[in-house]
């Protein structure tokens, strides 16, 4: 606002305004100009070489993840013994706003979402105090409690599958030593995690007869083994000068010491159990192209350039594949986010390029004069270099979304130059001098250019100031990609423009026509609409009605993404299945899939397979032979029959295809019942292709409940039979045994060494040795069985269960209308409720916060404008320039039968900035020429005309530029974007050409009305004083 106030002060000693001062002196030092403008050139160019390149910015959201393993657990004891006492410890830590967790077999994991703004380091060292405090609490065998924060930097950056002649599950010490110790060792990666592969371990298998022969106590035998095998610091001593650290020493150092250890006088480990190193059962299976593969994913550090280390790995695996040692193994990158990322940006890039050559051609086709259209377009590649080289030093990376940013900037850059340069080529026929000539010019649209900057970078405040969130911090990068380039372009069009079309000859200027062949159809167009008040009024009314009414027919949901390049089919199979029978399965299904490959149309299959669940991905071909929904149907119809397992499709990746609902209540169970009776009136609703429970089919749990009269009579406690039944089962883990060649082995104590044991051998299992005796579980428990869900989901500590539905041929929008409508038909108990699913509550929270920030985005303009024009009637005249533009989104949405979704009001936001460019160069013009005029229709219709061939020029450019972008992004998010503002500004500029001088005259009219009537109750407010 300073700068507007100040900018008509003069200075006494150039004589010139201040917004001259660096014209002045690039016209007067022209090599220092053009050393400086080379210099940020260049600048420019070395940031590019260094700027680190990722699919998308590095964002630590305020998540934190808790996550704790328990082998040999049920969904519901983890709920109880781990989730539970968790949830209500951390429940008091300050500065939480959601909590949701996942109870399944064998871990527990917790999603803890901050505050926006929370020191997330302070609020994890927090939550790890109040978990240390309730450690008690928890299962003895729980050895870990993962405390971390989310950042997208903990997604694997490649991932790589390995497969050979043999199975090779069991190769761990093969591949760990060859393979993943030498790529973690090249620069740039973080950590190494192999998957499909067993890790041994150190097996401790007790004999029960034995036991009972020894008289040793299994709960003693226990206690004493947790308590051994450790390291512990005691303190320092000093003997003379020199100090000394003391150590306590407990550690196993071989296989040999677990062995010798002394579980009772004369009596050893090795003597009542069984020591070995093995490798324990098999329990999943990843397959690729049918073939049996591990996967191995690569994590990077997190300052380390995605696209290098990416490289190096790519290249290292090049150099292992010539090893000997490697000649029957096979090593294949199936993903990597250097070659996406690469191929993205390469594709972005050769977009913009082809957008700059469009642009070129456009604006030369205007001035017919290449030196003059060079001129012009130089703004382009200093403006970008200067942005580059910003956004280095200010931390940010080439992305996505900053790519985005400089690529929509670039049609953007052109407008100052553009302006500046056709009202210097006006001045030609004025008897001036070169320098003069060049100098007016641009103090003709000076003020015009800065504002119109200020406006466009402006609208970005509102999101940037205001409160953070995911999204936010998304815009923030395409908005620093915006704003650091226009700036640039500012200052090239006040300083490098001026001076290199002062070195263009006064002859050759003189050639360059500024008579634009639309001036014929649009002055007496103009005048129609000044000249007839009435009729324009009821054009801009329908006009309004219109839009309203393609308003309604666009959806709030963004009803484009990202297009599904496969499809996931999942297994429900049946409890109690061993591996090598669901692996059977999923050959029978790739077989089918195969002997179809060419009709389906997809490249491969790539499995995953577990003893109780199992899913394929069907990779599909760029071109599809049919619709998704339709090659659903196909593949659907020649499922195998199967009596083990259930196929059918996953829920779909694609955001506007998916929608769900959430139960909410106290009770599990209750929550199942209840679904049930859901799930079947939503199947019944057209468009709703599948629906069911997000989860998998329920699970049968063996109950086992304890015969308390029995234990009583033998004296035994029940904590404690319960105990040992735990260790009976699943056994229990003990502290790593630490290898210098392998790392840390966990070490478990079992009865057996199986995954699961058959009915009648679980019966069997020693619980208890009393005088020699050894009682069975059989003797203390009866044995009962209940369906229960594999993963038991609870938010805000309540249990939720989420049904899913796959969407065909509906959108979103009309999908919640529906949801609505049959759920009022359900009645549901007290204390348990539903509600729309998360993605439908963002999409109300993110379209609410970017209505907020629009508006004030709007007022900002205003206040900007109004300082302009000194008015606060004229900005009127060009925010009608914005509601244009959004009917103009409205009918491009309506007609591509698109959703406004958050990219779209993205898009919508970026557009304000970008129209009441051209509406302040038009108010700015005609208040210079109106001057005392008594009639303003002509200085309105002159002013317009001198100013519609440098609007349409910007415009022109600008759209044609992002025009390649739009196509480069149709099979991505940012795709609504791009529609939004090509169809917005091509609708506003069309309409606001006549719109804008239209509502100009009427607020002047309006004004001058009331200042007369002003002026008239004065009079006789004055003259009835008087009286």
């Amino acid at each position: 606002m300073m700068l507007i106030m100040i900018v008509d002060q003069k200075n006494k000693k150039f004589g010139l305004p201040i917004n001259l001062w660096l014209t002045s002196l690039a016209l007067k030092r022209p090599v220092t100009t053009v050393m400086v403008m080379l210099s940020l050139f260049v600048t420019g160019l070395v940031a590019s070489r260094l700027l680190p390149q990722e699919s998308w910015p590095s964002v630590t959201v305020p998540v934190v993840f808790i996550y704790v393993p328990y082998s040999g657990s049920s969904p519901k004891e983890v709920e109880r013994l781990i989730t539970r006492p968790i949830e209500e410890a951390i429940a008091t830590v300050g500065g939480i706003s959601s909590m949701k967790s996942r109870s399944r077999a064998n871990s527990s994991g917790i999603q803890i979402m901050m505050d926006l703004g929370s020191d997330l380091d302070s609020k994890i060292l927090e939550i790890r105090e109040k978990v240390d405090m309730i450690s008690h609490l928890l299962p003895d065998d729980v050895q870990k409690v993962n405390v971390q924060k989310f950042s997208t930097d903990d997604f694997p950056i490649m991932t790589l599958t390995i497969s050979g002649e043999k199975d090779l599950s069991h190769a761990y010490d093969f591949l760990n030593k060859k393979l993943v110790r030498k790529i973690e060792r090249l620069i740039g990666v973080g950590k190494i995690e192999l998957r499909g592969v067993v890790k041994p371990n150190i097996e401790i298998k007790l004999d029960s007869t034995k036991l009972a022969m020894n008289r040793v106590n299994q709960g003693q035998l226990l206690k004493n083994l947790r308590e051994s095998n450790f390291i512990v610091r005691s303190a320092s001593i000093l003997n003379g000068e020199r100090k000394f650290s003391v150590t306590s020493q407990g550690e196993y150092k071989s296989l040999a010491d677990i062995n010798n250890f002394q579980v009772k006088a004369n009596i050893k480990l090795s003597d009542v159990a069984q020591v070995s190193l093995k490798s324990p059962e098999k329990d999943s299976e990843i397959r690729s192209d049918r073939q049996k593969t591990i996967g191995l994913e690569i994590f990077k550090e997190s300052d380390a350039n995605v696209v290098d280390v990416a490289n190096n790995v790519v290249n290292f695996v090049d150099i292992i594949a010539a090893d000997p040692e490697f000649k029957h193994i096979k090593i294949k990158v199936k993903n990597n986010s250097g070659n996406e990322i690469q191929e993205s940006l390469s594709d972005l890039l050769k977009a913009g390029f082809v957008g700059i050559v469009l642009s070129f051609s456009v604006l030369y086709i205007f001035f017919r004069n290449y030196r003059v259209t060079l001129a012009v377009v130089a703004s382009v590649p200093v403006s970008l270099s200067f942005a580059i080289a910003g956004m280095y030093f200010m931390g940010y990376t080439l992305n996505m979304l900053t790519l985005a940013g400089l690529f929509i900037a670039v049609g953007l850059l052109i407008d100052n130059s553009v302006v500046i340069c056709e009202s210097i080529l006006q001045q030609q026929s004025n008897g001036l001098t070169h320098y003069q000539k060049v100098i007016k010019g641009v103090d003709n649209v000076s003020i015009a250019v800065i504002c119109g900057t200020l406006t466009t970078v402006i609208i970005f405040l509102p999101i940037l100031m205001g409160e953070k969130n995911f999204i936010t911090v998304l815009i923030e990068q395409i908005a620093v990609a915006i704003c650091l380039p226009l700036l640039a372009s500012l200052l090239v069009a006040k300083t490098l423009i001026p001076l290199m079309l002062s070195k263009v000859t006064q002859n050759e200027l003189a050639q360059v026509t500024t008579q634009s062949w639309i001036d014929a159809f649009y002055r007496p167009s103009l005048k129609k609409i000044l000249l007839n008040p009435k009729y324009s009024a009821l054009g801009v009314l329908l006009l309004c009605l219109l839009g309203f009414f393609a308003r309604d027919f666009v959806s709030n949901q963004q009803e484009h993404s990202k297009k599904s390049k496969d499809i996931t089919i999942r297994y429900h199979v049946i409890s109690g299945q061993k591996l090598a029978d669901v692996s059977q399965l999923v050959d029978q299904m790739e077989a089918y899939l195969y002997d179809n490959q060419e009709e389906f149309g997809f490249k491969k299959v790539d499995s995953r397979i577990y003893a109780d669940y199992a899913s394929s991905r069907i990779k599909l071909n760029k071109h599809l032979p049919m619709p998704i929904s339709e090659l659903k149907e196909k593949i659907r119809a020649g499922f195998p029959k199967t009596a083990i397992a259930k196929p059918s499709f996953a829920w779909s990746d694609n955001k506007e295809m998916f929608a769900s609902i959430s139960l909410l209540g106290s009770s599990t169970e209750r929550l199942m019942s209840l679904s049930e009776s859901v799930i079947l009136r939503l199947k019944q609703i057209e468009g709703f292709d599948e629906v069911g429970i997000d989860d998998t089919d329920k699970k049968l749990e063996l109950l086992l409940r304890i015969d308390n009269e029995k234990v009583a009579r033998l004296g035994l406690n029940t904590q404690d039979i319960a105990n040992r039944i735990s260790t009976a089962l699943r056994g229990v883990n003990l502290r790593s045994f630490r290898d210098e060649a392998v790392g840390e082995i966990e070490m478990r104590l079992v009865y057996h060494d199986k995954k699961a044991l058959p009915l009648s051998q679980i019966k069997d299992l020693p619980i208890y040795e009393t005088q020699g005796r050894i009682l069975t579980l059989q003797q203390l428990v009866t044995f009962d069985s209940q369906p229960v869900l594999p993963i038991i989901h609870r938010v805000q500590r309540q249990t939720s269960l989420t049904i899913s539905i796959n969407l065909n041929d509906i959108t979103r929008t009309k999908a919640a209308e529906k949801i609505k409508v049959a759920m009022k038909g359900i009645a549901l108990p007290t204390g348990y409720e539903w509600q729309l699913g998360k993605a439908y509550r963002n999409d109300d929270i993110s379209m609410a916060n970017m209505t907020i920030n629009m508006l004030l985005a709007l007022a900002l303009i205003f206040m900007v404008m109004a300082a302009l024009f000194e008015s606060l009637l004229m900005p009127i005249a060009i925010l009608s320039s914005i509601a244009l533009a959004f009917i103009g989104v409205y009918f491009t949405f309506t007609i591509m039968n698109m959703g406004l979704g958050e990219t779209a009001m993205i898009g919508m936001l970026i557009l304000m900035g970008i129209v009441v460019n051209n509406g302040i160069v038009l108010i700015d013009q005609i208040n210079k020429l109106k001057g005392s005029s008594t009639s303003l229709t002509e200085p309105i219709i002159d002013a317009c005309a001198t100013r519609i061939r440098p609007i349409l020029m910007t415009v022109a450019t600008t759209i044609i530029g992002l025009v390649p972008v739009a196509i480069a992004s149709s099979n991505n998010e940012a795709y609504p974007l791009a529609i939004a503002i090509i169809g917005g500004l091509i609708f506003s500029t069309f309409t606001s050409l006549f719109l804008v001088p239209y509502c100009y005259l009427m607020l002047v009219k309006l004004g001058e009305r009331s200042a007369k009537r002003f002026t008239l109750a004065k009079k006789f407010a004055d003259k009835y004083i008087e009286t």
